[in-house]
């Protein structure tokens, strides 16, 4: 219904943007101009994702362009504007006045960041500006636009065998399809394992309110209770809310947990405050069936080593992502459980072994660095190259179909003469 409100351009380019030769866009004549749209670019968890592909991009090979639907720009806005090739603030706009701005900047291929998210653009992708159209990073499920071509994922987060159905062809990026860029006022990790100090283990997790449930409360509770003495830290906004506060300690308190064995925390003013707390961590469990991202790799750059779930029976994106990060860290790839009794298995042996929650406290930021999953510079070669057979394949088929319509017409022109011979003759 959503796409039926929309009229999506079917050809480019029209009349107002200067040809693109399909025969002379190959990677060696000239860079291809791509566009990345969004709502994200400011002080966001998508921000951490787009920021390398912006900031390393090769020149000779790509020439980016952001729309900012950004409500309220803040200072890394202004660090993705000096980044970008060019910068168009769409804002407010209609979506046929920014999808007119898209066509007439020639872009050949258009990314969307955000999904059904908050501040996004799907009514510009439904109207086709761009030849080629993805979806990426902003959101874990098709966005159901017949529109959007492609979807960026990787072989862990989405298997070839997965049954999770999208509307888009999914493009499966070597290694992983995030690259993550740590925040600069990010402090560094405590010196040893709070657990050392304190006497007991201390897990914790700083997802998304949403993504706790009676699923994971049950694996959380059974691990408290294997685990004698232990804590669990919990932080995210609604926790500011005292009513909100009882309410889950009370959820604890009737699966058997002393209320007094949680501590719960609001969102914290900065950045930096928000990850010096993981300080106070020991172990970071992820939730299910909607894994952490962004919280897992702060975790990790933080020292923190996070135990995952992987998604049962049907796969399922959202709750592989952590599958798919996790699996960069050679040393941590034990903490990938397949069910959930290996989920509560690890986090109840990793809790028992101090000396080695020291150890990876010491290494894990070092490592994460020189993984995949901050490695900026292969993860842009290979997107660019990903974005570069995208648009040769677009150019194939166009000049397939400009084949076809050729020989068409050829075969039309022929009939029409022999109809006319005959025609003549008969006379």
């Amino acid at each position: 219904r959503f796409q039926a409100r929309y009229e999506p351009y079917t050809s480019w380019p029209n009349s107002l943007t200067p040809p693109i030769s399909c025969s002379s866009s190959s990677s060696s004549d000239r860079p291809l101009r791509i566009g990345y749209i969004s709502a994200d670019f400011f002080t966001h968890s998508v921000s951490y994702f787009i920021e390398l592909p912006l900031k390393l991009a090769d020149r000779a090979r790509v020439f980016n362009v952001c729309y900012s639907n950004v409500a309220r720009p803040d200072a890394r806005t202004a660090t993705f504007q000096a980044y970008a090739d060019k910068w168009v603030n769409v804002y407010g706009k209609e979506a046929q006045a920014v999808a007119e701005q898209i066509r007439s900047d020639r872009i050949d291929i258009l990314v969307e960041l955000t999904g059904h998210t908050a501040g996004n653009r799907l009514d510009v992708m439904a109207l086709k500006p761009a030849p080629v159209q993805v979806t990426w990073i902003g959101y874990p499920n098709t966005t159901g636009l017949r529109t959007i071509d492609y979807r960026f994922c990787d072989a862990k987060v989405d298997p070839e065998d997965t049954e999770q159905k999208f509307t888009e062809t999914l493009v499966r990026l070597p290694n992983t399809f995030l690259c993550y860029s740590p925040p600069r006022e990010a402090p560094e990790p405590s010196k040893r394992t709070p657990a050392i100090e304190n006497g007991f283990v201390t897990f914790g997790s700083f997802n998304n309110f949403a993504k706790f449930n009676d699923k994971v409360l049950k694996l959380w509770t059974c691990i408290l209770k294997l685990v004698p003495g232990s804590r669990l830290l919990m932080k995210c906004k609604p926790f500011a809310c005292p009513h909100m506060r009882t309410k889950v300690l009370r959820r604890f308190e009737l699966a058997g947990i002393d209320k007094r064995r949680i501590d719960l925390f609001p969102l914290l003013p900065s950045t930096r405050e928000h990850l010096t707390l993981y300080s106070m961590v020991d172990i970071s469990i992820d939730t299910f069936p909607y894994a952490g991202t962004t919280t897992t790799c702060e975790a990790m750059y933080m020292g923190v080593p996070v135990i995952t779930l992987r998604a049962q029976g049907e796969d399922n994106h959202a709750h592989n992502v952590g599958c798919s990060l996790i699996a960069n860290i050679e040393r941590l790839r034990p903490l990938i459980a397949n069910t959930p009794d290996e989920y509560i298995a690890a986090a109840v042996r990793l809790a028992r072994d101090v000396k080695r929650l020291d150890q990876i406290r010491k290494c894990l930021r070092s490592e994460m660095l020189k993984s995949p999953l901050c490695d900026g510079e292969t993860f842009v070669q290979n997107l660019e190259g990903v974005y570069h057979n995208l648009w040769a394949k677009y150019c194939k088929d166009q000049l397939g179909k400009s084949a076809e319509d050729d020989t068409a017409a050829i075969e039309n022109d022929s009939s029409n003469a022999e109809t006319t011979a005959a025609a003549v003759a008969a006379v």
